[in-house]
């Protein structure tokens, strides 16, 4: 079924990615970006797809009427942010993402898919996380998602349905690449210099 899909961060290392796969699978696509990572491109885009230019906050119930589906990316998405500004991820990433989805819900959007974090469960012991499994953020970041999931949690119902995708260390190549992830930077440093640098003693590990 063909539908009309407000991509939120499609300008950035998951959503240039995710739009034309959005696209090719025949639905409708309109992003929103502020567009500051635009002219980072390092491959050319695939498609390019219709878009608003704005920040998450600046939307209303109006840029929102008559989408079927929001996919919800947009963020200020590593720790050193959040470390060099809380107020700045609070407000974007926590605050942000419920207002889009107290506007999306009364503007007749059906489904609401918030790109989350596995970071929410801290340094678990666990040796397999899921669901029911406790959280221990440690981060600004990592907060933020648990307090958008909270909140937007109790706005389903009524025709809205949210879901929330708690996305392990992504990786590979982007349009607009980040090289601040683990495998990205570790692939990255072997090309530059032809060496590995691990900066630890080699015994943690990421969900990759």
């Amino acid at each position: 079924m063909k539908l009309r899909v407000l991509l939120t961060g499609h300008n950035g290392y998951i959503g240039s990615v995710m739009a034309p796969v959005l696209a090719g699978a025949g639905h409708e696509v309109v992003g929103v970006d502020t567009g500051y990572f635009h002219p980072c491109t390092l491959v050319p885009d695939k498609v390019r797809v219709p878009a608003i230019q704005k920040d998450i906050r600046d939307l209303t119930a109006a840029d929102l009427d008559g989408f079927d589906a929001v996919v919800h990316l947009a963020a200020l998405s590593n720790d050193p942010i959040g470390n060099l500004d809380a107020d700045w991820t609070r407000q974007i990433n926590a605050e942000g993402t419920v207002r889009l989805a107290e506007s999306a819900k009364p503007a007749g959007v059906k489904r609401f898919l918030f790109s989350s974090s596995c970071i929410m469960y801290g340094m678990s012991e666990a040796n397999v996380v899921d669901e029911s499994s406790p959280l221990d953020p440690r981060t600004e970041d990592a907060r933020s998602k648990v307090r958008a999931e909270e909140a937007v949690r109790r706005l389903a119902g009524g025709g809205f349905s949210p879901t929330f995708l708690r996305n392990g260390t992504i990786y590979g190549l982007s349009p607009r690449m980040r090289f601040d992830t683990v495998l990205n930077d570790l692939v990255g440093t072997a090309v530059a210099t032809g060496k590995v640098v691990v900066h630890s003693d080699g015994k943690p590990w990421r969900p990759v």
